[in-house]
């Protein structure tokens, strides 16, 4: 089961009680994910397919709760792609009208709003409860999060600009800070920060996803700090042992040319420590020593001065 699939599992499980936030979270269903339809004498149904079974029980269930008489059937959608989709169907105009009304679909005349898609009925989600329930609802219809074992990123699917901006204002106002980007002739309200996704998560109330995102999260960030501290100390390494050879191949030339009992016993000291320990960083040579790390370190650039001083 993809991470997604454990997302919308969890939020199916939410109790919804009050009237307002089942009719909130059914609007996002149909407004993100479903389709409308008029027959004939004008007769208005609202239609909805999913793959996910847990999403469709939940429609079924929110719609028949509503009041709605709601049909599910099931087809494969082609030969190619095996998934079973799910289809449910709102009939019967006398009861959808006033859901459509509600939505912004119908206007005052219960006449189809020559702005839809485009206007919403804000009115359905003047409480906090009733925005939580509208965006639990979208994401259900048509969102995605990608497992947070690799690139962090949560999107919602949105068909029209003016609903995408509705969707980003109501994550705002409750501090998640979504962005907006077009792809072929859809919106999509995404974020990309594992923080986001964590209150995103929260906000629609999908608890056990949460603790399973964070406990990964908290893993993953856990192997990249240890990554970049062994990266560290490895580049580390490679300028000690550099800074190493760098120095024995100036004091052998020292020794070569000049000989080293030309040296003070402080310089011929460390000169010697060095060759007898050509591994050891300046802080293993201090322990060995006894001597301070900046005074050994002050010595063998006096050396390399006085080396280099030999090539001129």
């Amino acid at each position: 089961m993809t991470f997604t699939a454990k997302v919308k599992d969890d939020l199916t499980r939410v109790v919804c009680t009050r009237h307002c936030c089942r009719q909130a979270e059914l609007a996002a269903f149909f407004r993100f994910g479903g389709n409308i339809h008029i027959g004939s004498r004008q007769r208005i149904a609202l239609s909805m397919n999913t793959e996910n079974a847990a999403v469709a029980r939940r429609i079924f269930a929110l719609s028949r709760s509503m009041g709605l008489k709601t049909e599910l059937a099931t087809h494969r959608r082609d030969r190619l792609k095996k998934n079973q989709v799910f289809s449910l169907i709102v009939r019967n105009n006398a009861q959808v009208e006033p859901l459509l009304a509600a939505m912004g679909i119908l206007d005052a005349s219960m006449v189809l709003n020559s702005d839809f898609p485009g206007r919403f009925n804000e009115n359905i989600i003047n409480n906090d409860c009733c925005r939580r329930a509208f965006i639990r609802g979208a994401f259900l219809a048509s969102g995605s999060v990608s497992n947070p074992e690799g690139a962090y990123h949560l999107e919602i699917i949105v068909r029209d600009q003016r609903l995408a901006s509705l969707l980003q204002q109501l994550l705002a106002e409750f501090t998640v800070n979504a962005n907006i980007t077009s792809r072929k002739d859809v919106y999509i309200v995404y974020l990309k920060s594992g923080e986001q996704i964590s209150s995103m998560l929260n906000l629609m109330g999908s608890h056990r996803s949460l603790l399973q995102f964070e406990s990964m999260r908290v893993d993953k960030e856990m192997r990249n700090r240890v990554n970049r501290l062994v990266n560290c100390e490895e580049a580390n390494l490679d300028k000690t042992v550099a800074a190493a050879m760098r120095q024995i191949e100036m004091i052998n030339h020292l020794q070569a040319t000049k000989g080293l009992s030309c040296l003070s016993p402080s310089l011929l000291e460390v000169a010697r420590l060095r060759l007898d320990h050509p591994e050891a960083s300046l802080s293993e040579l201090s322990e060995i020593s006894h001597i301070g790390r900046s005074a050994i370190n002050h010595r063998l650039r006096r050396l390399m001065d006085i080396a280099e001083g030999l090539n001129k």
